[in-house]
């Protein structure tokens, strides 16, 4: 009788910490999952869309995608991940035998409508100097564009961003596409020992080969990084992982119950 009181107690206490998720979940102040990458494998980008690109020309999408294409969606005067994310990702271009331009093509695309195709061509300058080689200036796009074609892009991608008084909340991803516009792959870059992004050679590599094929890929890694200029740990943060550590604490407790109230259940 006793073991069933604290079962059921307990199990009220783990369904009220789901129902609690739910909540934050759909909260309308929560940071966390309004800034997010919802994957839409198979699904295909607006390539109707006309953005601006670096140096002052209106391009339609469909005339970029020609060839396997990785999706940046990042803002230019960033001061959180967006630089380090393009960083790496110029690093990467250099650490195997595939050739920007010719096996694939990376499309940055800003996210603040304020920037411009200047703002645009200084960042593509500073990228293109740390690559480490020469590849065609088409291979990597930075382009700018209006509030609709932004909001039309990174919904269709599933990429969500909130704005900030002091820019824009949002994670770090690349989003590999076929020459069709249909998402095939989403590469969450890792971490190094110093907190760095680190995208595998062999991961971007397999990511373009795979998207040439046409072929959807479920995602392996799941890092994201929150992009934002201030301390993102905030009380959103806190009760997230209060949330956690109390279901975490509430099931092991049931589990420990039911192994004290049945100590010989397996070795009869």
């Amino acid at each position: 009788m006793y073991l069933g009181a604290v079962l059921k107690n307990k199990i009220k206490i783990l369904l009220f910490f789901f129902i609690l998720i739910g909540f934050y979940k759909a909260h309308p102040s929560d940071k966390i999952h309004q800034a997010g990458v919802v994957e839409h494998l198979g699904k295909k980008l607006p390539l109707d869309l006309t953005f601006t690109n670096s140096v002052g020309e209106k391009v339609l999408l469909k005339d970029l995608v020609d060839k396997p294409t990785i999706f940046d969606f990042v803002y230019y005067r960033c001061t959180g991940i967006c630089t380090p994310l393009m960083v790496e990702v110029a690093s990467v271009i250099g650490k195997t035998e595939l050739q920007p331009g010719k096996d694939y093509r990376i499309i940055s695309i800003s996210i603040n409508p304020a920037e411009t195709p200047k703002i645009a061509a200084q960042k593509k300058n500073a990228m293109l100097s740390i690559i480490g080689q020469k590849i065609p200036p088409t291979s990597w796009e930075f382009l700018t564009g209006d509030s609709l074609s932004i909001a039309k892009i990174t919904d269709a991608a599933g990429f969500y961003f909130q704005r900030q008084s002091n820019g824009y909340l949002h994670k770090g991803v690349l989003i590999f596409v076929d020459k069709s516009g249909k998402i095939c792959e989403y590469v969450h870059p890792g971490y190094t020992s110093r907190g760095d992004f680190s995208i595998l050679p062999s991961e971007f590599k397999m990511a373009v080969i795979e998207t040439g094929k046409g072929a959807v890929t479920a995602t392996i890694q799941k890092v994201l990084q929150t992009c934002t200029t201030f301390i993102s740990k905030g009380k959103d943060g806190i009760i997230l992982v209060l949330i956690m550590i109390t279901g975490i604490f509430t099931i092991t407790t049931v589990l420990f119950i039911i192994k004290k109230a049945n100590p010989y259940k397996g070795n009869s």
